[in-house]
């Protein structure tokens, strides 16, 4: 007989909750996901900046190859490792601090730009070089606006 009122008890006391107490409640106990992923942890920031920094500095090298008249063999290949150095490393903390498609992609193509620019550097093949400078520059804008 106890359990019966009580069960009774309990169905009236649920029909009779008013619809806005029960959205009131739920609000409380469900965490929502948009919070979590619009505002990036303390380690994404500094790794987007890490990015924005590199990239910045990879543009002003990528701006001077794609403009300058004339380097040397040596001056040409310091630039394409460093060049080369700064792409790896931009990659790398895009891959770690995002997951997003677009951001992954135009990181990888930055490499692969750069790389082909080492190699036509290695080959002497300075007007290509300056080709690759000038796509590699176009992909590494993109980033800069997606970091910044």
């Amino acid at each position: 007989m106890f359990k019966l009122c009580s069960a009774v008890l309990i169905s009236a006391a649920i029909a009779l909750i008013p619809a806005g107490a029960e959205a009131g409640i739920s609000k409380y106990l469900h965490r929502s996901k948009a919070k979590t992923e619009t505002k990036p942890s303390k380690v994404q920031a500094k790794q987007i900046a890490r990015v924005e920094r590199d990239v910045q500095r990879l543009e002003s090298i990528l701006a001077g190859v794609k403009t300058s008249a004339k380097l040397s063999d040596k001056s040409w290949k310091q630039v394409a490792n460093e060049a080369d150095t700064l792409a790896n490393r931009i990659y790398a903390n895009v891959k770690s601090a995002t997951a997003e498609k677009h951001p992954l992609r135009a990181a990888e193509e930055l490499r692969t730009h750069v790389k082909n620019m080492k190699k036509e550097v290695e080959q002497k093949d300075y007007r290509n070089t300056r080709r690759h400078a000038e796509r590699a520059l176009n992909v590494a804008a993109r980033l800069d606006e997606w970091a910044g």
